[in-house]
């Protein structure tokens, strides 16, 4: 390739052509190209309308919502006894390495938390 190109020696030549009419025909051509793409009526694609499509999703949201309110129903108002709780925590303590045991409690008795709330109790 030639190091010193010379933009004025190429000249004002177009090295493409079109075919005659051919911004002419465009319009129509785009136009007619668009026509066959897009069918004659929203029945003749089985695609649902608009208003189909708003109810379908508000009947899915209103199913999903008794679904969660069923499922919320079922794990967290389910009444336990306290006594289950507790037994159910010491079980998990004791089943813990000595070492893990007094890695909670030294963590435990550093609680911010549980300290300021048991200081609370003795007011």
């Amino acid at each position: 390739m030639e190091k010193n190109f010379d933009f004025n020696e190429v000249g004002k030549r177009m090295p493409y052509t079109v075919p005659d009419g051919f911004f002419l025909q465009l319009e129509e051509n785009v136009l007619e190209s668009l026509k066959a793409d897009q069918p004659s009526s929203p029945a003749a694609t089985n695609a649902p309308s608009p208003w189909k499509r708003k109810v379908s999703y508000l009947l899915l949201a209103a199913a999903a919502a008794a679904a969660l309110f069923l499922v919320m129903e079922a794990t967290l108002f389910k009444s336990e006894p306290m006594t289950d709780c507790f037994e159910s925590v010491e079980q998990a303590f004791n089943g813990l390495s000595i070492d893990d045991q007094d890695y909670l409690l030294a963590v435990y008795e550093e609680d911010l938390f549980i300290n300021e709330t048991d200081n609370l109790e003795e007011l």
